[in-house]
């Protein structure tokens, strides 16, 4: 069959990909990973092929592997009996919940600065919903194992969430305040009944897990920018300081107690935080090694306004007249 004149000179000024019938890799937004594994594996081989991202690479991991050893280390020190394991472990059940609660009220100033520039806009609500479920989670786990360290500090964990959500509210100028303490009421007195009568211990810890690992990956969200920009406003100094030694001394407790449960999300949230620490001090031209190779898994997505479709010249004859 004879194509028209017009699209052989379409088919021209296509990119060869598109004209061939092959499309680019699709793209999650906010600048993270195209969703091709092949196209992941060639970045893999082509850092593999450069020996200084290589290097990089290799000093990254180090600095993960050394700080979760670091942590690890703790219990050993006692078990050898460098240390006395009844002190330690009264010291890090008064000391984790102090931490903790610092943590909790970290974001306190900005939810402050919203409400008074009834502005809510730059507070993370995500945040705040997740903390809360995780609260819930660990409520109840506290009360079926019976420790008033977990109990008490996710309490008040709970209690901070609650304030931080109703400021939200009210610096958004939403409405229907009855509704809105109604469902938090039916919300949370009922989870943590059901969580701590009815859920099996290993369903619950498996939940608590998964809610930490969301709660502590949600900044990483913004990673592809801030490797872009080498920009760590996005990740405030402060609040990365207090996570990684909340979830370290967390860690290193739960080692010393044997709880799994606590021992999986602590650890998990003290790698993210950890590598948050290292992300900052590269922005800050303070790391020895470069954190640039992560940019080559982070693909920028055009914005709709910053593609301009190709319009191809036509002939104007009757043979065309069907495009």
């Amino acid at each position: 069959m004879k194509l028209p004149a017009t699209f052989l000179q379409l088919s021209a000024k296509l990119p060869a990909n598109v004209a061939k019938g092959k499309l680019n890799p699709l793209c999650c937004s906010g600048g993270s990973s195209p969703v091709n594994a092949s196209s992941v594996f060639q970045k893999l081989v082509a850092i593999g092929q450069a020996p200084t991202q290589l290097a990089d690479v290799v000093m990254l991991a180090s600095s993960l592997l050394m700080a979760i050893s670091g942590i690890c280390a703790v219990p050993k020190m006692v078990d050898i009996g460098l240390m006395d394991r009844e002190v330690s472990t009264l010291s890090l059940s008064l000391a984790c919940p102090l931490i903790t609660i610092v943590s909790y009220v970290a974001p306190t100033p900005s939810v402050l600065e919203a409400v008074r520039l009834m502005k809510a806009s730059n507070l993370n609500v995500i945040v705040f919903k997740l903390q809360a479920a995780c609260n819930i989670l660990s409520i109840a786990y506290g009360l079926q194992i019976a420790n008033a360290a977990v109990l008490m500090t996710n309490m008040f964990g709970l209690a901070c969430q609650v304030l931080f959500l109703a400021g939200e509210r009210h610096a958004s100028l939403e409405s229907k305040w009855p509704s809105f303490a109604l469902f938090l009421s039916v919300i949370l007195n009922v989870g943590i009944f059901v969580a701590s009568q009815y859920v099996p211990i290993n369903l619950l810890g498996q939940s608590i897990t998964v809610f930490n690992i969301f709660l502590y990956s949600s900044p990483l969200m913004n990673l592809g920018t801030a490797l872009r920009t080498r920009n760590s406003s996005q990740f405030p100094t402060f609040m990365v300081g207090v996570n990684v030694l909340n979830n370290a001394l967390w860690s290193v407790y739960a080692l010393l107690i044997e709880d799994m449960v606590v021992l999986i999300p602590s650890l998990m949230g003290y790698a993210c935080s950890f590598f948050q620490a290292l992300l900052i001090l590269w922005c800050r031209s303070y790391l020895p090694f470069d954190l640039a190779f992560l940019v080559t898994f982070f693909q920028q997505r055009k914005k709709p306004d910053d593609i301009s479709p190709v319009a191809p010249k036509l002939e104007e004859d009757g043979e065309d007249a069907w495009l």
